[in-house]
């Protein structure tokens, strides 16, 4: 006798099961909200719309809530098979035809598949019972504040608050981190969207229900950090904001920031302001993380010379060129060519070149000032101020190896970025100017500086012979050709052109040697 009730139960399903489809279907598009035509949040329920389709967010039956317009997939298999898609109508109840009516609204999804497998366990003995979610229904929820298209919104079931505020919906100066989600019956709730973009903490982010109010108000009150984090910056207060929390706002302590010595600084009064002192180990392990209060600031300093590693490249003839590293305030020139191995045979021990990396980005308006201006319209002192900051502002420097190993105190300290290059040994003198064959000639110690302008084929018409230079290549420098006692392999000598004399200079020659014959011829007669 127990049976018979469970069969006609099972032929009153099959009877019904093509018509309840149908009914099914039909009452799944009439419970879907509509779109307001033309309404300022037409667009945002044009986005839902097409969501519902491709829900991305895998749905959790322990949290999802159940309500009106869902669309389930009832399965009957065993002795009889079948299966149907039931809404969930506008009073929040599934109807199972045949069976009866289920109320489903306001409970999860697993409390709802519960509820109906239990039920019918009871009566339809041998029959596999499966409830499944098949489509995700919309909601409507209110838009207010700073936002840009404030109103009714219509959005998948699924959506948290970061969804029905997407990138640009806010305007300028609204709250990220103090969004009011009003519910029915009086219920709060706050969303922190800047914290949870940050962090990825969904319960700063929480799901929306049908009829939820979101209110964006204006951000009025802010916290600031500067210093060793990873993103220093001016931050909204948040709720229960906390110095653990700005951390992680401002993506955490960089490696090189220092564990102690930090410091808040916030306002006793509106303009007085005190400074607490506190540890980044203590933040992390809760021993000292105080909340936050409007116009605090945080400054994590940096570990000075934190992975600094000063360095210097020496190229040229040694005999393992490269970048070697220094210890600051110790490493010397004579320390880096003995990393190098030393030098090769042919290096020019008497000129080895230190340019100089690290140079002052500083302007000086002195400088800036005579550099525009002409000899003439210098005075004399104005030219030696000119000369002397043009040799501050040299970037190389020359060092002779033997005078260095003969005074110690020659070994100059290398600083970070320093490039040492050793040229080989250039074995000639340049000729250049007016002679007759200008050119490089090959050098032989002791030989005079008339010998080389000789082997350069002697001077031209227009040489100036009395104001031959020579510039030395070690130093640099311009010495007349009379001054120097020997000329060394690399130098450079300059034969100047003779200045033209003009008809008025030759006139005042003239002049000036007629005056002192008559001034001769007065004295005599006298």
């Amino acid at each position: 006798m127990n049976g018979r009730p469970r069969l006609a139960a099972l032929q009153a399903l099959a009877a019904l099961a093509a018509v309840g489809l149908v009914v099914a279907l039909a009452h799944a598009q009439a419970t879907t909200p509509p779109v307001p035509p033309g309404g300022p949040s037409a667009s945002a329920a044009a986005r839902a719309a097409s969501s519902t389709d491709f829900v991305t967010v895998p749905v959790d039956p322990d949290l999802y809530v159940v309500g009106p317009g869902d669309l389930f997939q009832f399965t009957l298999s065993g002795r009889v098979s079948r299966s149907e898609v039931l809404p969930v109508g506008p009073e929040g109840n599934l109807v199972l035809p045949g069976i009866g009516l289920f109320r489903l609204s306001g409970l999860t999804l697993t409390e709802a598949r519960r509820h109906v497998v239990s039920r019918l366990e009871a009566e339809l003995r041998g029959v596999r019972i499966d409830l499944q979610l098949s489509r995700v229904r919309l909601m409507r929820v209110y838009l207010t504040g700073d936002v840009k298209e404030p109103g009714p919104a219509q959005v998948p079931a699924t959506s948290r608050v970061s969804e029905a505020l997407p990138a640009g919906a806010l305007l300028e100066g609204a709250s990220r981190r103090n969004v009011e989600v009003r519910r029915h019956g009086g219920t709060r709730v706050i969303g922190d969207l800047e914290l949870f973009n940050r962090t990825g903490s969904y319960t700063l982010n929480p799901f929306l229900q049908d009829g939820d109010i979101v209110h964006v108000p204006t951000a009025v009150e802010f916290i600031e950090i500067r210093g060793a984090v990873a993103r220093d910056g001016k931050y909204e207060l948040g709720p229960a904001d906390s110095l653990r929390t700005l951390l992680d706002l401002a993506g955490g302590p960089l490696p090189s920031a220092q564990a102690d010595g930090c410091l808040l600084v916030r306002f006793r009064t509106p303009t007085e302001p005190e400074s607490l002192w506190f540890q980044l180990p203590d933040v992390f392990t809760g021993k000292a993380n105080p909340a936050l209060r409007d116009g605090d600031h945080v400054f994590l300093f940096f570990t000075s010379g934190f992975h600094t590693l000063e360095q210097a490249s020496v190229y040229g003839e040694v005999e393992n060129p490269g970048v070697y590293p220094l210890v600051m305030g110790q490493s010397r020139l004579s320390h880096v060519i003995r990393a190098a191995h030393g030098f090769l045979t042919r290096a020019d021990l008497s000129t080895i070149r230190v340019f100089r990396g690290a140079r002052s980005a500083e302007t000086d308006p002195e400088f800036e000032r005579l550099i525009r201006l002409s000899r003439a319209e210098m005075t004399d002192s104005e030219y030696e101020i000119l000369q002397a900051k043009f040799a501050a502002r040299r970037e190389d420097y020359r060092v002779d190896w033997f005078r260095l190993r003969q005074s110690p105190e020659l070994d100059i300290l290398l600083r970070d970025g320093d490039i040492i290059r050793v040229d080989p040994l250039i074995a000639s003198v340049r000729v250049e100017g007016e002679v007759r064959r200008p050119g490089i000639v090959e050098f032989a110690p002791r030989r005079t500086v008339d010998a080389y302008v000789k082997l350069a084929g002697g001077y031209s018409n227009r040489a100036a012979g009395s104001k031959v230079r020579i510039t030395r290549a070690v130093t640099g420098q311009s010495l007349r050709a009379k001054d120097v006692q020997e000329v060394a392999p690399g130098d450079l000598i300059w034969v100047p052109e003779r200045a033209d004399k003009t008809i008025w200079q030759h006139l005042g020659t003239l002049v000036a040697v007629t005056a002192q014959v008559a001034t001769v011829i007065i004295a005599v007669r006298r």
